[in-house]
């Protein structure tokens, strides 16, 4: 099993270099791929760790296309490892999930907090429920939007095309699109650790909701005889007007908007 370890990095100088130096330490010979669409200096701080490849985009790119280009980067053979910056996951239970991954095309981490707000809690269920009501093959899991899982790059990249969002739902993009495939989707427990500081969530609960909540109608238009409206003029001038209004909400009185957050 060849691994390659794939991380999303947006700003994310305060916590990534734990990360790589505990990936380092527990899988030295593993290559690790970070995928930077920020502003800060988080290649200052990658650029201390041999072994870790770092590419730069001038553009946001979101989750789901840091996603897309990850898996572009894989090689046939390749395994790879999808990991948030913040190290959610011990290494202890990376390397038992990889032992858990053998005969299957995608691990997903099913979360154990412990502890959780009550809030976000309630509109984890409610979202669930929502996801599954669209998509009735994601019955069975429990959990799948965590950012920790591994995949076959044959695998995904069979579905890359069908990875249309750029938000948070680019996870239940994914798995859905396994799924919907007949592809072998093992869900495997972890106990999660949930960092509040740094968090790209916490403190916009409602508004990161909203957003969530259209993408799921977007991502099921496009699996519907309706997929062409999502390439009218009138549907992305349409989505261009929401998600400037809510990216400039969502990141109103931070110390500096990210600078996708006049753009579509």
């Amino acid at each position: 099993m060849r691994l390659r370890f794939l991380i999303p990095a947006y700003n994310e100088e305060g916590r990534i270099g734990r990360t790589l130096s505990a990936l380092r330490s527990a899988f030295p010979g593993v290559p690790v791929l970070v995928i930077f669409d920020g502003n800060d200096n988080t290649p200052g701080v990658v650029g201390r760790f041999e072994g870790v490849e770092l590419r730069s985009y001038p553009r946001r790119l979101g989750k789901g296309g840091a996603l897309r280009e990850g898996i572009r980067s894989l090689a046939d053979g390749d395994v790879a490892v999808l990991l948030d910056a913040d190290l959610p996951v011990s290494v202890e239970q990376i390397g038992a999930a990889i032992g858990a991954f053998d005969g299957n095309d995608l691990l997903v981490a099913r979360r154990i907090y412990p502890r959780r707000p009550g809030a976000r809690y309630l509109l984890h269920l409610a979202f669930n429920a929502l996801a599954k009501l669209f998509f009735p093959a994601l019955a069975p899991l429990e959990d799948w939007q965590g950012g920790f899982k591994i995949f076959r790059a044959e695998a995904a990249g069979e579905v890359l095309g069908e990875l249309i969002l750029d938000d948070f739902i680019a996870d239940t993009n994914l798995v859905y699109a396994f799924l919907r495939r007949g592809r072998r989707v093992l869900e495997y427990p972890v106990i999660w650790r949930h960092e509040e500081e740094g968090s790209k969530v916490s403190g916009r609960v409602m508004r990161v909701t909203l957003m969530d909540f259209l993408s799921l109608v977007k991502l099921r238009v496009y699996y519907s005889p309706l997929r062409p409206l999502l390439s009218t003029r009138s549907f992305l001038r349409a989505q261009g007007l929401i998600l400037r209004a809510l990216r400039r909400t969502l990141y109103a009185g931070s110390a500096g908007a990210p600078p996708w957050a006049g753009t579509s």
